[in-house]
């Protein structure tokens, strides 16, 4: 019988670099399916995709290694299944991401004034920020790289228009409805019941047999139908 990948994976793992432990029974947080061990001497850390890409192509998954969050000197291992069906924001995310990677290699042989202008921003990011220890701008990192700080530059400046354009189009919805247009249906609080209940049935009827005016219906909350006025009854003076 053929060895499932992560089975495959973690005898390797067992060979070289791991020792797998078991956790106390009943610690959390622990998760179904994720496997904890210690790395040997002589290896302080390792993380990433532990099995090889063409496997990962093959089997629609990859055997993930990174270093617990909840345990101090353990490591965990997990299966990532690639998803089926990406989510709309997924698929406009990585676009937003293809057109950052586009421009900033462009920027890389660009001679151009906006090329040089690209260069003298990073010139001051790398010797400020990378070698002078300062702190960076919000949203970004020290990077020693041209490449590096201008594709994150550039998918920050993307990311910020397609917010302010989405805001703007919600704030144009918005205002096209207007108040008055929105019609709506009166809620009527008041309990009803199907009939009165015999005793007022009986005091209602006397009051018609004796010619007397009926009681004010506004008092009673235990009707069907809203009350009607005096001018709809037929009384004798």
């Amino acid at each position: 019988m053929a060895k499932h990948l992560k089975t495959r994976v973690i005898e390797g793992l067992k060979s070289t670099v791991a020792t797998f432990e078991a956790l106390p029974k009943g610690s959390t947080p622990k998760k179904r399916g994720v496997y904890y061990f210690r790395a040997d001497v002589g290896v302080d850390a390792f993380w990433g995709a532990m099995d090889a890409e063409k496997d990962g192509r093959k089997y629609k998954k990859r055997i993930i290694v990174r270093p617990a969050r909840f345990r101090d000197g353990l490591f965990e291992l997990y299966t990532y299944h690639f998803p089926k069906r990406w989510s709309e924001a997924c698929v406009a995310n990585r676009e937003l991401i293809k057109e950052a990677q586009r421009r900033a290699h462009a920027l890389e042989k660009d001679n151009s004034p906006e090329g040089m202008e690209w260069r003298i921003r990073f010139f001051k990011h790398y010797f400020r920020v990378f070698k002078g220890g300062e702190k960076p701008e919000e949203g970004m990192k020290a990077y020693s790289r041209f490449y590096q700080y201008v594709y994150v530059a550039i998918y920050r400046e993307l990311k910020n228009k397609v917010k302010e354009l989405t805001n703007e189009r919600m704030n144009e919805l918005t205002n096209e409805v207007k108040v008055e247009e929105i019609s709506f249906e009166p809620i009527d609080f008041r309990p009803r019941i199907r009939s009165f209940s015999s005793p007022m049935r009986r005091a209602y009827n006397s009051f018609n047999r004796r010619n007397l005016q009926p009681p004010d219906l506004q008092q009673f909350i235990f009707y069907e139908k809203p009350p009607r006025t005096t001018e709809e009854f037929a009384y004798v003076e």
